[in-house]
């Protein structure tokens, strides 16, 4: 059975609505305008380290300040608020509810974005995207840090409320006739990332609170003139930010189940071995932090808990890759946009994770460690596998929402660009950092080997850029002049809709 969204009202009546699919398009939304400026700022990156020497940007300052709001809009403006949109338009209709259950709530959690964004980017802060003290306590003078500070809390703030409405809606909400087993894995995607964020968030709120007093002067928990110790800031962020990551992408895998099954016309392989995985993985988010923090000083007694606690990740996302693959086997699958996104995201997953094994060794870990090998595994991660499923995802559910179909061809050509242009800049700065260049650097030596993979990573970068605008058009042009999509087969797969639950009517 098909499954019936509810379209979307007006945009005016959208702003003020609290009904679940008009607070979904509202994160959706924001999220991409800010996905297209902390891409911008990457740009400017990637040009100005295109040469050894100074190109176009002032100074280091500056350099650290756009890096600094890069990296934080990336992971608090686009990420974290794009799954949050999804969940807000997916998880009622998957649980057969009317909406979330606290719709007020819910808005409030939204609402609490832009402002927080604004925050954020007229902070311009110069310490990166984890402010790592003594650095963060003397650096962008009041009130720019303390901007980025309060910025920051209320994006957590929003995270946690958001994370309630999503579990009180699925364990309390969900229809009488729909047992957890059998809830699509996107619910159980955003039922183990919100647990996630539950646990880990309140950590990283108090560091943020604790840091923000020591700037003040009132305290010295992290300031070493005082006592303090800015390794314990590390592991407070560290055990936030390492769950973090799943919590990044554990929606993103779900995204994949529904687009996985959909266009390999399958059943997925195994609903059992997916809700394993998503509950293994929560599991063991908090059980790797302190491979961040090989190179501190910690035991070898330490190191070896938290590298085997980082191993058993391994397994777990594995099961998520063979269900993919195993779904896929034998099926008649149809390479369409959302389909195209899915597969290459799980390429570069795999890929992302073969990088990852690397920082988990104690050995290669001081070899790779601040260099810009750490910078390639985490963007491949985040950009090959989260930005991927995502962004396929949105290409899927754009004729359900919109009723009205994107262009093919212009789809299929930005995952080209995307996927070529994710290699050349992410694979090569893996081996970047082999040959010694250090990350967060406004300038080099003229280096040969440097100076070539700098100019092959911001080719690269062009071709992302170029293929985000191809996007950006084709979404604005096809919502208002794209042909009418059949609302049963938008994708003209035909058969019956491959869920593990027959759609129904919500219930009150």
């Amino acid at each position: 059975m098909v499954l019936e969204l509810a379209k979307p009202r007006p945009i005016w009546y959208i702003m003020f609505s609290t009904h679940h699919t008009d607070i979904g398009l509202l994160y959706m939304i924001t999220s991409l305008a800010f996905l297209f400026m902390g891409g911008a700022l990457a740009i400017a990156i990637r040009m100005e380290l295109f040469y050894p020497g100074v190109q176009f940007i002032a100074d280091s300052m500056t350099f650290n300040r756009m890096f600094t709001i890069h990296g934080t809009t990336m992971i608090f403006l686009f990420i974290l608020p794009f799954a949050s949109g999804v969940g807000n338009y997916f998880v009622p209709i998957i649980v057969r509810y009317k909406d979330m259950a606290y719709p007020k709530l819910n808005a409030i959690a939204f609402w609490m974005i832009p402002p927080a964004g604004a925050l954020v980017w007229l902070s311009f802060a110069d310490f990166g995207w984890y402010a790592q003290p003594p650095y963060s306590l003397i650096s962008s003078p009041a009130p720019a840090a303390d901007m980025w500070i309060f910025g920051l809390k209320i994006l957590g703030v929003s995270s946690i409320l958001g994370a309630i409405n999503f579990i009180v809606t699925i364990l309390k909400c969900k229809h009488p006739d729909l047992p957890l087993s059998k809830m699509p894995l996107l619910g159980w995607s955003f039922l183990s990332s919100s647990i996630i964020m539950i646990v880990a968030m309140p950590t990283f709120a108090a560091a943020l609170l604790m840091l923000l007093m020591d700037r003040m002067g009132v305290t010295g928990f992290f300031n070493p003139a005082m006592g303090g110790d800015p390794i314990a800031y590390a592991h407070l962020f560290w055990f936030t930010f390492h769950p973090e990551v799943y919590v990044l992408v554990i929606p993103a895998i779900g995204m994949m189940y529904e687009i996985i099954p959909r266009f390999s016309r399958k059943p997925i392989f195994s609903q059992g071995s997916g809700m394993f995985a998503f509950i293994m993985l929560a599991l063991v988010s908090f059980a790797s932090w302190g491979h961040h923090m090989f190179a501190t000083g910690m035991s070898f007694t330490e190191k070896t808990v938290f590298m085997i606690g980082t191993l058993a990740a391994v397994p777990a996302s594995a099961m998520h890759v063979f269900n993919f693959l195993a779904t896929m086997w034998g099926g008649r699958i149809k390479f369409a946009t959302p389909m195209m996104w899915a597969t290459g995201g799980i390429a570069l997953f795999f890929a992302a994770g073969a990088g990852g094994v690397v920082n988990t060794a104690m050995p290669l870990d001081f070899i790779t460690h601040d260099s810009y090998w750490v910078v390639g595994h985490f963007h491949l991660f985040v950009f090959g596998t989260i930005a991927f499923g995502s962004i396929g995802f949105l290409y899927y559910m754009f004729p359900y929402i919109t009723g009205r179909m994107y262009h093919e061809k212009l789809g299929q050509v930005h995952f080209i660009l995307s996927f070529v242009g994710a290699v050349m800049v992410f694979f090569t700065q893996h081996i970047l950092g082999l040959f010694g260049m250090p990350r967060r650097v406004f300038d080099y030596p003229p280096i040969p080997e440097w100076i070539a993979m700098n100019q092959l990573a911001g080719v690269g970068a062009f071709l992302i850029l170029a293929g985000s605008v191809i996007f950006l058009g084709n979404l604005i042009y096809s919502s208002g002049k794209g042909k009418d999509a059949d609302m049963d087969d938008p994708f003209g797969l035909g058969g019956k809709y491959y869920y593990p639950y027959q759609a129904k009517t919500p219930h009150h």
